[in-house]
């Protein structure tokens, strides 16, 4: 099978897994659709994949804010696997089971940020990026936290993550997570950039 094939069977595959586990969550809890990030950037992945594959199918190519676009979803999605392998699974005991296989997580947590991962760097047809792009990769991470924040502070949600609990630490320890957070993310858009790049050059 060659690239394009590909690409479309693990873009196919992100949107059927992502349909599974929108619906898992959504028996759970209505709400944890808006609130979790987790959530909020599997979504976004369902939605950028299907638009891809539309293109795909009507033989045209990828156009810039597409491209941009399947990068920005697909940075979401590995911040979201490396904060709970980092984070939340080490503030949970390390209950592997809870945080990666259990109900929806096995979706949102584990398979579609690797398959968005791998189609991303290997698979689809996206152009190449520069150095700019890598803020671009994080800021609807930034605006979320920001936003996540400003409802905390006015008792509107709690969380839904320990480190957006701004009201029940102190401001030292919310500055703390803020800046170890971005660094992360900031890594994570530079390393998603430089392999999708990488690779790029390397099959061309």
């Amino acid at each position: 099978m060659n690239k394009k094939t590909l690409s479309l069977i693990f873009n196919i595959a992100i949107i059927i897994l992502e349909i599974i586990a929108t619906i898992l969550s959504y028996k759970v809890n209505s709400r944890v659709l808006i609130e979790y990030y987790t959530i909020d950037s599997n979504l976004l992945i369902m939605v950028t994949s299907l638009i891809y594959i539309i293109f795909i199918f009507m033989k045209k190519d990828i156009p810039r804010w597409l491209s941009m676009l399947k990068y920005i979803a697909t940075t979401c999605l590995v911040i979201t696997f490396v904060i709970v392998m980092l984070i939340l699974i080490p503030m949970a005991d390390f209950n592997f089971k809870a945080m990666l296989i259990d109900d929806a997580m096995l979706y949102h947590h584990l398979l579609c940020p690797i398959l968005a991962l791998i189609t991303f760097v290997f698979f689809d047809d996206l152009g190449t990026y520069n150095r700019k792009d890598n803020i671009i990769g994080i800021l609807i991470t930034q605006i979320y936290a920001a936003v996540l924040i400003i409802l905390n502070i006015v008792n509107v949600v709690s969380g839904p993550y320990p480190f957006l609990m701004v009201r029940d630490q102190s401001i030292l320890a919310s500055t703390a997570w803020f800046i170890g957070i971005f660094v992360i993310e900031y890594m994570i858009a530079l390393g998603v950039r430089i392999f999708q790049g990488k690779f790029n050059k390397a099959t061309k």
